[in-house]
């Protein structure tokens, strides 16, 4: 069982957070809650039988929890992560992180000095498809060398299909940190380039290639396409057409529990609607690393690779020519 303390309960704690911790309820205790919207703690607080907490600081230091779910914290910034990353217990980490790199490298390093789980929610990684895309890398389409993804940018007023991406540059971190998950390798250059497939600019977009190192059997290159559509129509979805090509074969999905794929023996379509969902899946993971397990799971390093990208990839459209990535130390 592991003790959790909740900070912050957002927009997505009803929909999102709260049924999947009841599904775990076997493994979870909620032991206290903090909001700065008193009457919420309060009522959620009840419902789980765990302590109102008047402040981060004193959760963080009054309490027996064994790790933290940082899930709403855009009114106070960084102060929560920066106070709980000092308690030397693992953090799971709903919503963005900001752009500010240096706070967060300083961050990172200090998590890893003190050997503390600090998760971010890449919830890309963990959809449905993805997990299956994994298996069939493994049996039946070998590693992959090409991605293709097709998208457009949330509008300001527009719900978003993963919690935490309403801007532009955390959608972008969220794509691209998928991008370089799926590829298990480092990037190497960025370009951005504007296209257009007709004469109206209905389909202009914006095309972001991400060229990583070779395949390191086949030295065949390995690339990613990010195409984002300048206007989105009403009828398109929100979740972007995903298209991966494997040694051996390839995949495309456009729904997170709907996989197509394909290699030179057979051509199937497999629903994923019984699969876990990713958020169950993360937190999983995160309970395991809580109670001492070595599942490897995203960190703030990656979070700060993938601003880089994004930063690297406006760079790149300004000058008018790819630009080298070079990782932060």
């Amino acid at each position: 069982m592991v003790r959790i303390g909740i900070i912050g309960l957002g927009p997505y704690w009803e929909q999102r957070y709260e049924p999947a911790l009841r599904m775990m309820d076997q493994r979870i205790q909620i032991k206290a809650v903090y909001d700065p919207v008193r009457s919420r703690a309060e009522q959620v607080a009840a419902q789980w039988d765990a302590a109102v907490v008047s402040g981060i600081g004193s959760l963080a230091t009054r309490y027996p929890v064994d790790a933290f779910l940082l899930l709403h914290s855009d009114w106070m910034n960084h102060y929560p992560l920066t106070i709980l990353s000092q308690q030397h217990r693992p953090v799971y980490i709903a919503g963005s992180l900001g752009e500010d790199l240096e706070l967060l490298e300083m961050i990172h390093a200090r998590a890893t000095e003190q050997l503390v789980t600090l998760m971010p929610e890449f919830s890309r990684r963990y959809c449905q498809a993805t997990s299956r895309l994994f298996e069939l890398v493994v049996t039946q389409l070998g590693n992959p060398v090409a991605i293709q993804l097709e998208t457009c940018c949330p509008a300001a007023d527009q719900q978003v299909e993963v919690p935490g991406q309403k801007n532009e540059t955390d959608f972008l971190v969220g794509l691209m940190d998928w991008c370089c998950y799926v590829m298990r390798t480092r990037p190497v250059q960025v370009e951005t380039t504007l296209q257009s497939d007709s004469s109206d600019r209905s389909e202009d977009y914006r095309q972001i290639k991400i060229e990583f190192l070779p395949d390191p059997v086949t030295g065949v290159e390995r690339v990613a396409l990010i195409k984002i559509k300048t206007q989105q129509r009403e009828t398109e979805p929100l979740f972007p057409r995903h298209q991966i090509q494997c040694r051996k074969g390839q995949a495309e999905f456009h729904s997170p529990d709907e996989i197509h794929w394909e290699n030179a023996s057979q051509t199937i379509t497999e629903s994923l609607k019984s699969d876990r969902r990713e958020l169950e899946v993360m937190l999983d993971h995160f309970c395991r690393r809580a109670v001492g397990g070595i599942i490897p799971v995203a960190n703030i390093k990656d979070v700060c690779q993938a601003i880089q990208l994004v930063r690297l990839s406006r760079a790149s459209l300004d000058a008018g020519k790819p630009l080298t990535f070079t990782a932060a130390k």
